[in-house]
Parts: structure tokens; sequence; C-alpha cells
């Protein structure tokens, strides 16, 4: 990784905000699978999409905390 010349601190705020930005879009998969059940047909084509896209959040948070444990 490129140095900046920020500080662990600074790094470590801009990757928590990343992770925050990550949490919105896993939150906003989780509600496409509720409205998605809540129709008479639920399409599970969008179902499936969304449970990729939380594992797929779920996959970068754990890549973004290993960069915060390394910076720590």
């Amino acid at each position: 990784m490129a140095d900046y010349d920020l500080t662990a601190a600074d790094k470590i705020a801009v990757i928590n905000s990343h992770i925050k930005n990550i949490n919105y879009n896993k939150f906003n998969a989780e509600l496409v699978i509720i409205e998605e059940n809540a129709t008479e047909t639920p399409s599970a084509t969008k179902i499936s999409d969304a449970n990729a896209q939380i594992d797929e959040a779920e996959a970068q948070i754990v890549a973004l905390e290993a960069q915060i444990t390394a910076l720590s």
C-alpha cells in the first residue's frame, strides 16, 4: 500500500468510513430481500443476487478489518 503522508489513525478513520459504506450497502441488500419476500411472487433471482451482495460485503469488511489490524 502506498504511503500518503497519513497517520495510522487517519488511515484507520478512512477504512472505518469504507466499512460504514459497505454496511449501508449490506443493509440495503437485506431490505431488498425483505421487500422481495413481501411480494406475491418473490423473485428467486433478486433474492439470490441480494444474498450474493451480502456475502461480498462481508468479505470486503473482513479484508478491511485486516488492514486495520495491520495498522494498529
